[in-house]
């Protein structure tokens, strides 16, 4: 949902030439989304209907400008797996304003745990596009 939200929202402030990929680090390849993740991004005009899993591999890990996760865990088990990526790995609730909630796999949970993540998704997304227009040569390049 993270990827399907931050693509929608480059989109709309004119740097969709910003690259966005999503990978995780027990995703299953080729699994698609979730039916209830498709349904609440299907309610937003997103359609996630063509997004496939796949694994965090150390060629991703190192082409990436900015990695983004949901939780500590996933925080430090990518810093230990690709020790290279610790200036650009962040967690994704560290752009919320207020510095946001822990965000929770929903995979797995029901509507409401689903409609939480996206919240804190969306909670994210002001100062996380703001980072991508100040720090991101390839940002910067697209709004010009």
């Amino acid at each position: 949902m993270a990827e399907a939200i931050l693509r929608d929202s480059l989109k709309r402030e004119g740097l969709s030439r910003v690259e966005v990929s999503s990978a995780g680090i027990h995703a299953l390849a080729e699994e698609e989304a979730p039916p209830m993740a498709q349904a609440l991004l299907a309610c937003r005009g997103i359609d996630l209907s063509q997004h496939r899993g796949r694994q965090l591999d150390r060629f991703l890990a190192e082409q990436a400008d900015l990695i983004l996760v949901m939780d500590p865990y996933q925080l430090a088990l990518i810093a230990s797996l690709h020790p290279q990526t610790k200036e650009k790995l962040f967690l994704l609730r560290g752009f919320a304003r207020n510095g946001g909630s822990e965000i929770q796999d929903p995979f797995g949970g029901d509507e409401e745990d689903y409609r939480n993540c996206l919240s804190r998704i969306e909670e994210s997304m002001s100062g996380l596009l703001e980072k991508i227009r100040n720090h991101l040569p390839s940002a910067k390049e697209a709004g010009s």
